[in-house]
């Protein structure tokens, strides 16, 4: 071991140290991060639990992704909203989600993407870069994404959150951390871990200071418009809003959508994409069919109407064990 490891080494131990006599202290009068969650939103929230993406073909989704006007790309979710802003090369990328830690995933993906020197450097840099190592490149960034890099904790969630993660459900980072062989396989076409055109559209966006990362439960109107007014006030259109099985009743269910669906639509375009998903009825849960309705279709109809169109479309993709990609279906839209 030269000195320079040797010393980022010792670095690291009593770092670590300090970090975990400081969570001890704090275990026991700190609220925990799910009971804030719960106060926020109204819903039991295991904090962390959607950090790894667990929707491993989202290839489907190509066909409606391939529509997209290239405006800002609003998302739930981790991994999805950067594979989402880097396949439709938005112009922006706004990460909402109502688990902090999702937020926080996306904030240190935005430090590392920034701090990064090229594609293979990212992946060092996320991999298997030591806490040191961040710091030191922190030096790189500014503002934000200066103190994600330069905090430990940064640094330790980071390594237990996507790095070891790997064994838990739908395999977590294990298939994305990783180049596939073939053409089908877990996000074949969409990782911008192994794309170069994919991964340097979301590092000039991470370098451009255009991804942002917020705490939002879509069913709050005022903070849903807040959103919206934050876009306008970049001078930024909406090209995609992406809230994945958010709809689905094991979630937030049809009427919230019917509700942000209507209130995002007063600010979005004709061509802008509100985009969604549903398992494909099958034993594996990694397959998803996407489905999506355009500005146009729901632009001046009332929340009720818009919660008929996604009553529709998921009664008939839950039945299907095909995976689809389905924009503005008529059996949906026309009802």
């Amino acid at each position: 071991m030269n000195l320079r490891a040797a010393r980022y080494a010792l670095v690291f131990l009593l770092e670590g140290a300090i970090l975990l006599g400081q969570l001890a202290r704090s275990q026991t009068d700190a609220p925990k991060t799910g009971e804030i969650a719960w106060k926020a939103t109204g819903r039991p929230v295991r904090p962390g639990v959607y950090v790894p993406p667990n929707e491993q073909h989202p290839a489907v989704a190509l066909p409606i992704w391939r529509q997209s006007n290239h405006a800002a790309y609003i998302s739930v979710g981790t991994e999805r909203a950067f594979m989402g802003a880097a396949v439709t090369s938005a112009s922006a990328l706004v990460v909402t989600d109502y688990d902090p830690e999702v937020v926080r995933f996306a904030q240190i993906n935005r430090a590392l993407l920034a701090a990064s020197r090229s594609r293979e450097d990212y992946l060092t840099l996320r991999l298997s870069a030591p806490a040191p190592v961040w710091r030191e490149r922190a030096a790189a960034v500014q503002g934000e994404d200066r103190k994600t890099l330069t905090a430990l904790e940064s640094w330790t969630f980071w390594d237990q959150a996507v790095r070891k993660n790997t064994s838990g459900w739908s395999g977590a980072f294990e298939h994305f951390n990783r180049p596939g062989a073939h053409s089908d396989d877990a996000f074949a076409q969409t990782n911008y871990l192994f794309d170069d055109k994919l991964f340097e559209h979301l590092r000039q966006l991470a370098k451009d200071d255009l991804i942002t990362a917020r705490t939002l439960d879509l069913r709050d109107e005022k903070a849903v418009r807040g959103v919206c007014a934050d876009v306008r006030a970049k001078g930024l259109k909406l090209g995609v809003v992406d809230t994945s099985n958010v709809p689905d009743a094991s979630e937030a269910g049809t009427a919230a959508a019917g509700n942000y669906v209507k209130w995002f639509s007063e600010c979005a375009e004709d061509s802008t994409i509100f985009l969604s998903t549903e398992r494909a009825n099958r034993p594996a849960v990694t397959y998803w069919s996407y489905y999506a309705f355009t500005g146009r279709a729901v632009k001046g109809k009332d929340a009720a109407t818009i919660t008929h169109m996604f009553d529709a479309e998921i009664a008939k993709l839950k039945i299907d064990s095909e995976t689809r990609a389905i924009l503005d279906d008529r059996d949906a839209v026309g009802k």
